[in-house]
C-alpha cells in the first residue's frame, strides 16, 4: 500500500491545493474585515452587542469543531475539505443582505462554521502526510501565503465599501472562496491511512467505535495533554479576538476611524507582519518549538501592554496606529504555532478525533475572549482589556517554556530510537 507523503513544500500540488486557498480565502476575508464593524454600528448598537459580530463567527467555528473532527474520520479528509469553502461563499453573499443585528449574527456564525471546516480539514492532512521536520513550514507557510493574500484586501475592501456600498466587500469574497477551492477537487487525496489501507485491501475492518474514543480520551487525560489544552487556551485568550477584528472594534468606537482608514492601517500591519510566519515556520523546524514560541509570545505581551497607554492616557492617534502595527506584527509571532504543537502531539489513530477534542478547546478560547474584551471594556475601560490579554500572553510564554517539552527534540529522539532498534536486530540474529 503507497503511503500518504508530502509533496514537497512547493511542489505543484501544495501550490495549488494548499497555498493557492490560502491565499485566495485570505484576500476574500481582509475585503471585508475593516467593513464589519461599520456594518454591525449601522444597526445602532452599542460596542457591546457590536462585538457579538465577531462571537458569533468564533461559535459558528466552535460549533463546526467538534462535528467536523468526527466527521473527518467517519466520511474522510477530502470530502470535509472541500464543503468549507462553498459554506463560507453562501455566508459572506448573504451577510450585506441582513435587515437586522440578529440576521448579521447568524451568517456571520455560518462564516466561523466554514472557516473552521475548511482549516480543522487542512490540518488533518497536513499531519497524515507531512514529515515532522517540513510541518511547521507547511503550517506557517500556508499563513504566510494566507497573509500576503490580505496585504492590499483590507484598503481595496474598505474603498469599495466607501465608493459602492457595503456590500461589494461581500460579493467578491464570495466569488473568492469559491474560487479558491476549485483546484482541490481533482488534486486533494483521501490522506486517512487506514481509509486507504481498507481501499487497497490491506487492512481488516476499523475498530469499533468505543474502542478509538477510549483510546483518544485516554490520551488526552495525560500529563502532558492536559498541559498542552491549558496553554493552548490561553494562547487563544491571549489573541483577543483580533483576527476577527475586535482591534478593528477598538479603532471605530475609541478613534472613530472609517474603514478606508481602518483598511490603510490593516495594509500597513500585514505588510510589517509578512515576512514573519516564513522565518518563524524555518526557524520551529530547524532550532525547536519552544525557541520560537516563547519569544514569540513575549513580544505580544509587550506590544498589548504598549497598546493599553492608548487606552490609559489620551495620546494622538498615531500612536494609536503605531501600536496597531506592533500588535498585528507581533501577533504574527503566535499565529500557527500552538497548531504545530497540536499537529506534533496528534496520535497516528483516530485522528480526527483527537482534532475534536483538542480544536474544541482551542476554540472555546477564542469565541470567549471577543465578549470577555468587550465586556472588560464596558466595565473597566479598554486599558484594562489590553493588560488581561498581556498577562494571558505572559502565561503562554511561562508555560511553553517551563512545563511544556519540545515536540520537535522529541521526534528526533524517537526516529533515534527506531533507527537503533532496526540496526541492532541484526546483529542480534547472526549470533
Amino acid at each position: 500500500m503507497s503511503q500518504p507523503r508530502s509533496e514537497g513544500l512547493v511542489s505543484m500540488n501544495q501550490v495549488l491545493s494548499l497555498y493557492l486557498p490560502s491565499v485566495l480565502l485570505s484576500l476574500g476575508t481582509s475585503l471585508v474585515a475593516p467593513v464589519i464593524p461599520g456594518l454591525a454600528k449601522s444597526f445602532d448598537v452599542g460596542v457591546g452587542v457590536a462585538s457579538l459580530v465577531f462571537v458569533a463567527s468564533n461559535a459558528g467555528q466552535l460549533a463546526a469543531t467538534f462535528p467536523t473532527g468526527v466527521l473527518i474520520d467517519k466520511v474522510g479528509r477530502r470530502p470535509v475539505l472541500l464543503c468549507g469553502p462553498m459554506l463560507a461563499g453562501i455566508a459572506s453573499f448573504m451577510t450585506p443582505l441582513a435587515h437586522n443585528i440578529g440576521e448579521l449574527l447568524f451568517w456571520r456564525f455560518l462564516a466561523g462554521v466554514a472557516l473552521q471546516i475548511w482549516m480543522q480539514a487542512r490540518l488533518v492532512i497536513i499531519a497524515d502526510t507531512a514529515r515532522h521536520r517540513e510541518r511547521a513550514r507547511q503550517q506557517q507557510w500556508m499563513m504566510g501565503v494566507g497573509q500576503a493574500g490580505t496585504l492590499f484586501g483590507p484598503s481595496v475592501g474598505g474603498f469599495l465599501a466607501a465608493g459602492f456600498g457595503l456590500a461589494v466587500p461581500f460579493m467578491v469574497h464570495a466569488f473568492l472562496t469559491v474560487l479558491a477551492i476549485i483546484p482541490s477537487f481533482w488534486l486533494v487525496r483521501e490522506s486517512d491511512p487506514m481509509r486507504r489501507k481498507r481501499a487497497e485491501g490491506e487492512a481488516p475492518a476499523a475498530a469499533p467505535e468505543g474502542n478509538e474514543w477510549g483510546r483518544v480520551i485516554a490520551y488526552m487525560l495525560t500529563f502532558q495533554m492536559i498541559t498542552f489544552l491549558a496553554i493552548q487556551t490561553l494562547a487563544n485568550l491571549a489573541r483577543g479576538g483580533f483576527d476577527q477584528g475586535a482591534l478593528n472594534l477598538y479603532a471605530v468606537y475609541n478613534y472613530n476611524l472609517g474603514p478606508d482608514t481602518l483598511g490603510l492601517l490593516n495594509t500597513a500591519a500585514v505588510a510589517c507582519a509578512l515576512p514573519i510566519p516564513f522565518l518563524t515556520g524555518y526557524l520551529m523546524d530547524r532550532i525547536g518549538r519552544r525557541k520560537v514560541i516563547v519569544p514569540g509570545f513575549s513580544t505580544y505581551a509587550t506590544a498589548l501592554f504598549l497598546m493599553s497607554l492608548t487606552a490609559f492616557f489620551d495620546v494622538p492617534t498615531e500612536y494609536f496606529m503605531v501600536c496597531y502595527v506592533l500588535v498585528q506584527a507581533s501577533q504574527g509571532m503566535t499565529g500557527g504555532t500552538m497548531q504545530v504543537l497540536g499537529t506534533d502531539l496528534s496520535p497516528t489513530f483516530a485522528r480526527g478525533r483527537f482534532f475534536a477534542i483538542w480544536r474544541t478547546f482551542a476554540q472555546l478560547g477564542a469565541t470567549v475572549t471577543p465578549a470577555a474584551f468587550a465586556a472588560i471594556a464596558e466595565h473597566f475601560g479598554f486599558g484594562y482589556s489590553f493588560v488581561y490579554l498581556g498577562m494571558c500572553a505572559v502565561l503562554v510564554a511561562a508555560g511553553v517554556g517551563i512545563v511544556l517539552g519540545d515536540t520537535l527534540a522529541r521526534h528526533d529522539r524517537e526516529d533515534r530510537e527506531k533507527t537503533g532498534e532496526v540496526t541492532a536486530k541484526p546483529a542480534s540474529s547472526g549470533t
